[in-house]
């Protein structure tokens, strides 16, 4: 098992970094191991097929999406190369802005366990990565919303 997360300021209130993340096309701009993602809603709530690149590797996979209370959302893989993946974004309003974590748990096949310490460091660098677009892209629609307001 493989456990990555990471934090990050977000300077715009809880509201808009949490309807940036509403909208899970996005992800594909935000995580480095997703190249497209088709989003549908079902009655369990919004399920995405993803295709990407794991360590150079291409991959496929099906998620189940549901947005929590916090205004962040839950994603875990229903068919994949992996016994688990599950993404985890939480979000929690704080003096300045919005505090973003990023949680990613990863169950991998035994013969991979040798290069975990080379997977993990992987994926929290993607993490990492991904949470500076996350960043950039809320405060852009905070911006954008702030501007509407102003010509209303």
């Amino acid at each position: 098992m493989i456990t990555v997360s990471r934090r990050i300021l977000v300077s715009a209130p809880q509201g808009s970094v949490q309807r940036y993340l509403s909208d899970l096309q996005e992800i594909a701009k935000y995580e480095p191991k997703v190249d497209s993602i088709d989003v549908a809603s079902t009655d369990a709530g919004q399920q995405a097929s993803v295709t990407g690149r794991f360590l150079g590797l291409p991959w496929s996979g099906t998620f189940r999406f549901e947005m929590t209370r916090d205004g962040g959302y839950r994603g875990v893989m229903v068919n994949g190369p992996l016994r688990r993946i599950e993404s985890r974004v939480l979000l929690r309003p704080v003096i300045g802005g919005t505090l973003v974590e990023h949680q990613q748990v990863y169950e991998v096949p035994f013969f991979m366990r040798p290069l975990k310490p080379f997977v993990t460091r992987w994926l929290d660098s993607t993490i990492e990565n991904g949470l500076g677009y996350i960043k950039e892209g809320a405060e852009a629609l905070n911006r954008r919303l702030q501007i509407q307001g102003l010509e209303a």
